[in-house]
């Protein structure tokens, strides 16, 4: 074996994780170039996507996985979702992070998934899609304040037209950067 190739980094591993129609899906076909490699997971009907980031320096591997609104496994999908996230799914690598994707239409009701997320421990960074919409009825969104409460990076997205993905891009290849809540906020 070549120098080379036995110095090479090891990929950083990156799961999408969200409510169905969050816009997870659009924002992994966004920051991949739509290059998923698609395929269920074994023994179960449930579609996984994987797919490189596009434009980082070093090798970004990005997991869409199924929607779920919650990690406590009950159906296919969230078992899938919660077993990839402890990492006892055979043939995941262990993951690096976590993408927490939320529709900022619905953030109240998205806040739940968060939480769960992060009790996992693992570094998260929190996405809210959607924004043009939240604006458009004339809401307001404080993502550097939600940041500071929550204690992890929060983005702004509109993930079909390319808002606010160059950010998440140059966040996206180092996950041990992204800070970590020291304690959970109050339920």
């Amino acid at each position: 074996m070549s120098a080379a190739l036995e110095h090479a980094p090891r990929p950083v591993h990156v799961a999408l994780v969200g409510a169905p129609n969050a816009g997870k899906t659009t924002l992994f076909n966004v920051l991949t170039g739509s290059s998923a490699r698609v395929g269920n997971y074994p023994g179960v009907t449930v579609e996984r996507r994987e797919g490189l980031l596009l434009g980082a320096s070093s090798e970004v591997r990005l997991l869409d996985l199924p929607g779920t609104y919650s990690l406590i496994g009950e159906t296919p999908d969230e078992q899938i979702v919660e077993k990839a996230l402890a990492g006892r799914l055979a043939g995941e690598p262990e993951l690096d992070g976590i993408v927490c994707v939320v529709d900022a239409t619905t953030l109240r009701r998205g806040l739940g998934l968060v939480r769960e997320v992060l009790k996992r421990g693992l570094p998260t960074l929190l996405v809210l899609t959607m924004i043009d919409e939240v604006r458009a009825r004339g809401g307001k969104l404080e993502p550097v304040r939600l940041s500071r409460i929550l204690g992890i990076p929060v983005l702004g997205v509109v993930g079909h037209r390319g808002v606010g993905i160059d950010p998440l891009q140059r966040l996206l290849p180092d996950p041990s950067r992204w800070s970590r809540p020291a304690e959970l906020p109050p339920e």
